[in-house]
Order: structure tokens, then sequence, then C-alpha cells
């Protein structure tokens, strides 16, 4: 049988950019399938209006989220999230993978326990830290969470005054401040305020798309192809192979390629939506959609502390990943984020005049505390009307109840750092669905998991995932390194195959 190429990867993101990188690296031909374009096609990358409002580099399909249609903010582009986050690429703690010590009888017996250890991510989370130059002050103290054993590759951003204030504060008063590992090159990063959800104007912040990038510039058989969707998986005539059947979405023509393995990184939503559209029917595909429920709370100090013009996004709080003294369940990660621009904050604060808005922001540091919320069959992603994706999802009770028991502790941490008055967001957005993993998750069984240890399908052996769809357990800090690690190490799998 002829192969048009070793490797497919549908979709340049986090996992897909990591394994098509790996696989091109090990001297294997590579195809990646990018739905969008390879950068955002507007020029002002730091256009308010055009990155968040209009959503310009985010995914163009609209999902019916419970009923109502949305344009998710989604990656649109090559690099997938990666173009757009704010370069955080923090590892999760070792006893993330056991989430039956901590949950018991609330999920499955079935994934207590992860089929792999962090030990065997662990030279996958360095390598991964090594290619995306993350930086970080390896002199902090992360608590639970893990850290590297040789160090940070990178050198980080210096603190802002209000982030020094923060850290001096909380660690008088006994807590453990640690620098956010970021994937930021301090030598061509702008300091600017406008990062988290937009381009990147330096190509400081690391992206997956670079890494791509850069294999097919060191000559690596890769090849991209932006603009363009897999629209199903297709098994040839007597079982004899898979398919991937291909829509050019500029010129409309249908063409398949074969590959000798496949890899899929479309995303939670996109990967669960391309199997469900190939007709595959295992019981847990779509199911156990996950996304960090969040409590953002936002302190306003007495004095304008620049934040608003500053990146600002630089600390950590893993304090409360195992709960507070008064509620000892498993939460997360508390981090610092940037601060809204005005467009979007007259989109969350309609009700405040203008220049009452401008006032908080000028002296406004946000908190997110991200509570690790737990798989749920009943959210899931299924097929809408013409092929297009519908979402089911609510947070459980246990989620919002250790939410609320999140709040105060990030309260007291910007009240220690001087602000005056927090507020707290009390709502949750399905449009921001940052985090998202668990449609096709990975286990020992296929009766529970349709994928094996390895990330490769139960049903079709030629078939990877290497998305944040893998994942069991959300973790309680973002995914995005662990899903890279991840990638490396199955395409170490694949490739070896090969």
């Amino acid at each position: 049988m002829l192969f048009d190429f070793d490797v497919i990867v549908v979709g340049g993101g986090a996992g897909g950019g990591a394994f098509a990188y790996a696989c091109a690296r090990a001297g294997k031909s590579v195809l990646v399938l990018e739905r969008g374009d390879d950068r955002y096609a507007g020029s002002a990358s730091q256009d308010e209006q055009a990155m968040m409002i209009d959503k310009g580099p985010y995914d163009d399909r609209k999902v019916d989220v419970n009923g109502s249609p949305r344009r998710l903010y989604m990656g649109g582009i090559l690099g997938g999230g990666t173009s757009l986050y704010g370069g955080a690429l923090i590892r999760p703690s070792d006893q993330d993978f056991q989430p039956g010590r901590y949950y018991g009888r609330r999920i499955p017996r079935a994934i207590w326990e992860w089929p792999i250890s962090y030990a065997d991510l662990e030279p996958h989370f360095t390598e991964a830290e090594r290619l995306y130059g993350i930086a970080g002050c390896e002199e902090d103290d992360f608590g639970p969470l893990g850290r590297p054993a040789r160090g940070f590759p990178g050198e980080p951003l210096p603190l802002h005054p209000l982030n020094q204030r923060l850290v001096a504060s909380n660690r008088a008063k006994g807590l453990r401040p640690f620098r956010l590992p970021l994937a930021i090159d301090a030598a061509r990063c702008l300091r600017c305020g406008a990062c988290a959800g937009y381009v990147c104007p330096t190509g400081a912040r690391r992206s997956s798309a670079q890494l791509l990038e850069s294999a097919v510039a060191r000559g690596y058989p890769l090849q991209i192809r932006t603009r363009v969707e897999v629209e199903r998986l297709v098994r040839e005539p007597g079982g004899r192979g898979t398919l991937v059947a291909v829509l050019d979405r500029v010129t409309g023509l249908r063409t398949c390629f074969r590959a000798r393995r496949y890899a899929l990184a479309a995303g939670a939503i996109g990967s669960a939506l391309l199997l469900l559209r190939s007709g595959l029917s295992h019981p847990m595909i779509g199911r156990n959609y996950m996304f960090h429920l969040a409590t953002i709370v936002a302190g306003v100090f007495p004095q304008a502390t620049t934040a608003d013009s500053s990146f600002i996004k630089q600390v950590g709080f893993a304090d409360y990943y195992f709960g507070t003294k008064k509620h000892r369940h498993k939460m997360g990660l508390v981090q610092s984020l940037s601060v809204p621009g005005p467009l979007t904050a007259a989109k969350f604060a309609p009700f405040l005049p203008a220049a009452v808005r401008q006032f908080l922001r000028e002296r406004m540091l946000p908190l997110a505390g991200l509570v690790e919320d737990l798989p749920d069959p009943a959210n899931r992603v299924t097929l809408g009307p013409e092929g297009g994706a519908k979402l089911t999802h609510r947070y459980s009770r246990y989620d919002l109840a250790r939410r609320k028991h999140l709040t105060p502790a990030v309260t007291r941490i910007l009240k220690r750092a001087g602000a005056v008055y927090c507020v707290a967001r009390k709502y949750t957005s399905h449009e921001h669905v940052a985090h998202q993993c668990g449609t096709l998750r990975f286990g020992r069984e296929p009766a529970s998991a349709v994928l094996d240890g390895d990330c490769r399908m139960y049903s079709d052996p030629s078939v990877f995932v290497v998305d944040g769809s893998f994942l069991p357990t959300s973790l309680g800090v973002g995914p995005g390194l662990t899903i890279m690690a991840n990638a490396l190490r199955v395409a170490s799998k694949a490739a070896a195959e090969l």
C-alpha cells in the first residue's frame, strides 16, 4: 500500500505542534492540516476591538452552547491556543496523576489513577520547557507542583513593582508565591498590557506555530497546509486502512490523504467532533468535557499601579492547591491576570460609566483561582445540525462549592498587597474555554476510555490523540505544558513504530 505521508497531524496547536515537530525531527514525513490561517491576517495585533471583541484570530465557527450559538475564544490560527495564550506553562503535581486519592466516589473507579505517572512525563516536561524557552525562577518554592530538575532554560522578566509587593506581603504571611513559568523571551518582550488573548507583535511569546516553522526552516520533512478542514476519517473498503477526507476552505476542493499514522489535535471540541462525524460510536466519545471553573477577583488599590499598561501576569500561588484549612478539598492554582482592556471592561461592566471603568482599570490587579472541575459524562460534545458542534456543560455543586471557598483566600492575597476593595466575578463565561479537555480520555480499559495509555484509539491503532482530549481529569494548573509533554511522549512511540 502506498502512503502519502508517514504521519498526518490534524491541528497545529500545543499537542499537534509538538507531536509533528518530534516526528519530523526523527526523520518521518509529516503533514500538518490546519483549519485556520498560518497567522493573523490583520495588521493591528494589539487592537482590542479586532482581537477581543471581533475575535479576529479566533475560530470562526459557532458552537451551540447549552442551546445558544456562540463564537468561542478558541485559537483559530496556526498554533491554536499557543498563539493567543498568556504564555504560562506550568508543571502539575505528581499527585494529579492519582485523582482517586482526593475525589474517591466522586469520580469513576476506572480513573482513580492515570495509566501513566508523572515520572513517565518528566523527561518530556524537560524537553517541552527547552523547546518553548520557558523562563522561571528555580529558587522559588512551587509547593506541590513539579519543578525542573535542571532549572529553566530562559531568563524571567523583571517583576512589576505591584507584583513585588504582592510577593513580599504574602511571603511575610507564610505563603509561597512563585514566578509563573512563562514561554516568553525577555529580550524581545515589550512588557505591554495587551498579552493574553492577543497575537504577540514581536514573537517573544513562544508558540507551536514557531516550533513548526523552525522545523521547516531546518529542513525537516514537514509540510504545513492551512485553511483546510479535515471533515472525517474514512475507513477504506475491506478494512485496508484509514484516510482523511479534507476540504480546502479557499477553493472548495475535496481530496483524501493516506498516512501510516494519524494524530488528532483539533482540541477537546474539534477532535471529538471529527470522530463523531466519522461515524465512530464509542460511548465515551465527546463525554466528560471539562474546562476549569475560575474565580476571578479584582483588587482595587488606592493609587494608580500601571498594571493596565504593563505585563502583569507573573505570579502564582499553589498554597491552596489541596484546599484551605477550613475546606480541605482539592482546588488548584491561583495566578495573576492581565487587566482587561477598556472594551472588554465595558463588556463585563456596562452599567458603570466609562470614566469609572478607566479609574478602576488604572488601579486594578486581577487574580484567578482555578478549580479542577470534575469529569461528568453529561457534559459533552455532540453533533449538531450540518455536522456542527453542540456543547452541553454545567458545573457541579461540588465544583461551585470549592470556588466559593477559594474566593475569600484569593481576596486575602490581594488585600495583603494593599488592595482596599476587592470585586469577585459571580458568573461563568462559556465563551472563554481555555483549558478545555477530557472528551477522548485515555485509560487502561476500552470500556471506560477511548484511548489506551499511549493515546492510541482502541478502535483504530493507526490513530493517536495528542490534544487535551486525552486528559481523564483536568489538573489543578493549565494543561498546556502537560499536553505538550504528552505529545512528545506519544511522538517518540509513533516514530519508533515507523
